[in-house]
């Protein structure tokens, strides 16, 4: 009997544990912490979910919710409403906003667990309810690098294929949409997914019902484009020069990711003219830049990209541009100006960044208490100048940025001070040469650089970089076994002999500006240090895979160090094209 009762003992207890353990497992689920509020007590829910590839290689997913309201039953409306994202998308998720009806919907990420993002969307305290008891609102959400380029003008989307609800729904309604000029056939999808409804198979659906709740899947389609592109702009740089002499003179940097791009459109400021384009190589000529059209938010310009520049990669294009000052500048009493500008929008869906640098004239004074932006940062150039920096992060073609206005003051005279002291040295040099030099017979004194000279060295630098980079691609090639060892030795050989010629004609005119000094010579002893950042870069990256295949570092390891050397490079390479457009400008 004892030993019967040890047993039923022994039975409650380990049933204790199991209750316990079970109990224990359901409050420390990912899901049971974020969610675990008013939000999971939903009434019925259908959803209609659209995915539409969007070019430039992002998908749009737009869901559209519709709840049921039984008041006789005592179903309401909640405060909010969580939607989930598989976990593995949401770093791909750049952009979200929520409306209904009556307008857009506050929008804030939830906690994030295990499997999934959370999107909180808040409804208002009052709601249209429709005849029908049902209250429809649209979660859209935009997503990039999920379209890759899988042989010519052949492309692939992944996307999730159903949204993650806490209590699922009744059905969910899927419909793929293809870009407009797409070709799909029977075999660019998956057949036990989607069912085709069109002759062309350009518009795919899926129904589901009943939607389970967490619901973690994706799909897949491929597609045939020849205009299809795929493009991410990692930043715009924007350099904003007004003079003293009435002059507001622009340069725009586009740094760009690109596959299969032979053009792109840019937005600029309305009345932009004097628009010319350059990359690394030069100048383009005029057949490659187009005006398309002057819209609301300024010049839609069309630049066709030069044959130098890889059609996939990474490049970076200059605009560069005059504004009429009058109508960028206002004026008020005889000192008291106000600079107004609006922030582009931009033609591409998404922006990684956007700096905007703008540089007023010498010995103007910002009255930095106006400003209209809370942004910005001043940073001083020299004694008499300041400079005005704005940065924005995650635009999209959504959005309308701030514009931007800075009130400053200013005495016209200043656009005269620095000729009138040049005078004044020639003269003092002039004088001291009469009274102390001239006995000595063979002192000269310095003259300004010919544009001519300065336009040289700009060909030069072009060339050297035109070279390097051929280079670095037959040493890819030749890496990647594309060409014969004899080959490669040949070509690299003709290379090293053209990259030498460069070098010594490069010397002998960086001679030449270094020994006449002042801001010239100062640009170019900032290039020589971001050459040699660059050559600097290149051998630590070098140093990097050496070890790397020598087994001293892990993979891990070697990604952060290529990423930190990398980074360097791509800084050194902007100040290097930086100096370049600028004297560019200054020998036009």
């Amino acid at each position: 009997m004892d030993e019967e009762m040890k047993k039923l003992v022994l039975r409650k207890v380990l049933a204790g544990y199991i209750s316990l353990a079970f109990l224990l497992l359901i409050l420390s689920s990912p899901t049971s912490g974020a969610l675990s509020n008013a939000d999971t007590m939903l009434p019925p829910t259908n959803i209609e979910r659209k995915v539409a590839i969007i070019d430039g290689g992002y998908v749009m997913i737009n869901d559209t919710f519709t709840i049921s309201i039984d008041l006789e039953n005592n179903t309401s409306l909640p405060s909010s409403y969580i939607v989930g994202i598989p976990k593995n998308y949401s770093k791909n998720l750049v952009y979200y906003s929520a409306y209904d009806s009556k307008g857009n919907l506050l929008v804030e990420p939830a906690e994030k667990d295990e499997a999934f993002m959370w999107l909180k969307i808040f409804f208002p305290k009052e709601v249209e309810v429709g005849g029908n008891k049902t209250y429809s609102f649209t979660l859209m959400m935009i997503f990039s690098n999920l379209v890759s380029k899988e042989a010519e003008k052949t492309f692939r989307a992944f996307f999730p294929l159903y949204p993650a609800l806490v209590k699922g729904a009744n059905f969910c309604n899927v419909t793929v949409i293809f870009p407009s000029t797409a070709k799909v056939s029977q075999n660019n999808f998956p057949g036990d997914v989607f069912l085709n409804k069109t002759s062309d198979f350009r518009v795919l659906y899926n129904l589901t019902s009943p939607l389970t709740a967490y619901a973690n899947i994706s799909s897949w389609v491929e597609f045939w484009d020849p205009s299809f592109k795929i493009m991410r702009i990692l930043e715009i740089r924007r350099k904003i020069t007004v003079d003293g002499w009435g002059k507001i003179s622009v340069t725009d940097i586009y740094d760009m990711e690109i596959v299969d791009i032979n053009s792109i459109n840019v937005i600029l400021p309305p009345n932009s003219t004097d628009i010319s384009a350059y990359d690394a190589y030069g100048r383009y000529a005029k057949g490659y830049i187009s005006i398309k059209e002057s819209g609301e938010y300024g010049e839609n310009v069309k630049i066709f990209l030069s044959d130098k520049l890889p059609k996939s990669g990474r490049v970076r294009i200059a605009v560069v541009y005059t504004l009429p000052f009058w109508k960028y500048v206002g004026k008020s009493g005889w000192q008291n100006y106000e600079l107004n500008i609006n922030i582009t929008k931009p033609d591409e869906f998404f922006i990684n960044k956007i700096s905007v640098i703008i540089l007023l004239p010498e010995g103007a004074h910002i009255l930095r208490e106006s400003s209209s932006n809370d942004l910005l940062k001043y940073e001083r150039v020299s004694y008499f100048q300041e400079r005005i920096i704005a940065e924005y992060y995650n635009v999209t073609k959504y959005e309308n940025l701030k514009p931007l206005s800075i009130k400053y003051q200013y005495i016209i005279f200043w656009a005269a001070f620095r000729p009138t002291m040049a005078i004044i040295g020639l003269i003092s040099l002039a004088y001291l040469f009469l009274v102390f030099l001239k006995p000595l017979g063979k002192a000269e004194i310095a003259e300004d650089i010919p544009s001519e000279t300065l336009r040289r060295f700009i060909e030069v630098c072009e060339e050297r970089i035109r070279i390097i980079s051929e280079i670095e691609s037959l040493k890819e090639q030749s890496i990647k076994g594309k060409m014969s060892r004899r080959r490669y030795r040949l070509l690299r050989r003709t290379l090293d002999e053209q990259l030498s010629s460069a070098q010594k004609r490069l010397m002998d005119l960086k001679a030449i500006i270094e020994s006449a000094g002042g801001r010239y010579a100062e640009m170019v002893r900032r290039m020589e240090e971001a050459n040699a950042d660059i050559e600097s870069a290149k051998k630590g990256i070098e140093e990097v895979e050496i070890r790397y295949r020598r087994g001293e570092i892990s993979a891990e390891v070697r990604r952060k160090l290529i990423e930190e050397y990398s980074r360097r490079r791509e800084k050194a390479e902007r100040t290097v094209e930086e100096i370049l457009l600028r004297l560019k400008e200054e020998t036009m």
